[in-house]
């Protein structure tokens, strides 16, 4: 057998997957061929490093993720069917080795030399004048997210004003697309802050309460003379849908019946157990100046807000939400995330509508697929479902048939 170098079959062979005749043929070839013997050797060194280096992970998966991994293996086994194994069997095995081979390789080149990462990117002082000058800034080509929006790793954790108020024209116009258009909304049409706040949602987590002052007359409350309500603020933590190891932070204030307020709503994370967080909804539309953030309540108005947040730490405290009424300090609601806590109906339909928003967004492509999105909408089907969340179902099942 005549074989140079760079031959595959020499990487079939270090992996052991030549049959036992070939594997004969190759061994006596290197055995008459020094250049081939320095090369085989090369490669079981490679070998010996990458076992050592490139150990199996001792994290174990989420259900949701096997799940996951598993229709994604479905998928890809049901596509390999496809083609004729025997026609690619000749040359597929040494190739794909070879090509693994040549990426480990480029790992390890780049692979830092057991050094942990940084868990920070705020680099102390002698740190920063042993660092190479910033390149300069270059400018951006769309306009910059309002103050409100947090990204999606917040340095150093700013607090984060949260908006009070939301449109509800989107799911509208979704609903025409999807049912007289039949076709899907262009991903940067999607609005979830308004696709989710046409629902009335009661969330039963922790509730705060901010009232007038001492002496003020509520018809409701003539007997008692308890001061009468300007606002409602409540919330309740759910396991994100597309992300287990998250938490999805939804978030409700409601307004009085009688008159409008002003609120003003700030997130404080807790930088100590939160290693990212995200406002869902309310990006800046391109083309328009953002403008400033909506604090005026309506009365009688409900705001639904959800809130991504990634724990870095088993501890469940995320911070606190400090909120005030017409300048006047209202009762903050520590955010501690309860394991036992059974989720509630409204909290597991806002979660539906939120997966399908950012579904229809784009926004977590290759994390989001439709499965997830049908999944959800089995487990809050119902015969008795209100109106407007069937009618939503049905909206679900006619998007993922288009």
């Amino acid at each position: 057998m005549q074989l140079h170098p760079e031959d595959p079959r020499l990487t079939a062979y270090v992996l052991g997957e030549l049959g036992p005749e070939d594997a004969a043929a190759v061994e006596l070839a290197v055995a008459a061929d020094p250049a081939l013997q320095a090369k085989v050797a090369e490669m079981k060194d490679l070998q010996r490093l990458l076992t050592k280096r490139l150990v199996q992970p001792t994290h174990k998966l989420l259900p949701q993720q096997r799940d996951n991994i598993r229709r994604s293996a479905h998928r890809a086994d049901s596509a390999a069917k496809l083609i004729p194994f025997a026609s690619l069997q000749a040359w597929l095995i040494p190739a794909a080795t070879a090509a693994v081979l040549a990426l480990a390789t480029f790992i390890l080149l780049r692979m830092p030399a057991d050094k942990p990462l940084p868990i920070t990117s705020d680099p102390s002082p002698s740190q920063k004048t042993a660092q190479a000058p910033a390149p300069a800034p270059v400018a951006p080509s769309a306009p910059a997210p309002p103050a409100w929006f947090l990204p999606d790793s917040a340095e150093g954790f700013p607090t984060l004003d949260l908006p009070v108020a939301s449109a509800k024209a989107n799911l509208a116009a979704i609903s025409k697309s999807i049912h007289q258009d039949r076709q899907l909304p262009a991903p940067q049409d999607v609005r979830l802050e308004e696709i989710l706040n046409n629902f009335p949602l009661r969330l039963q987590g922790v509730t705060a309460i901010a009232r007038g002052p001492a002496g003020t007359w509520h018809p409701d409350e003539r007997s008692n003379g308890v001061p009468r309500p300007i606002a409602t603020l409540s919330t309740e933590m759910i396991p994100c849908p597309w992300k287990p190891s998250a938490i999805l932070l939804l978030i409700s204030i409601r307004g009085n019946d009688q008159m409008d307020h002003e609120i003003k709503i700030t997130f404080h994370p807790d930088s100590a157990n939160i290693f990212r967080c995200r406002l869902l909804g309310f990006h800046p539309i391109e083309g328009r100046t953002p403008g400033s953030l909506p604090a005026t309540l309506p009365a009688n108005a409900v705001t639904t807000l959800a809130l991504v947040i990634e724990p870095s730490a088993p501890a469940g405290n995320f911070g606190s939400l400090e909120w005030s009424t017409d300048d006047k300090s209202a009762p903050a609601i520590a955010l501690v995330r309860k394991n036992d806590a059974e989720p509630s109906d409204d909290a597991r339909f806002a979660a539906l509508v939120c997966t399908y928003a950012e579904w229809l967004a784009g926004g977590q492509n290759g994390v989001i697929d439709a499965e997830i999105v049908a999944a959800l909408a089995r487990e809050i089907a119902s015969t008795t479902l209100a109106a407007d969340r069937a009618d939503f179902l049905t909206l679900i099942d006619r998007s993922l048939h288009l």
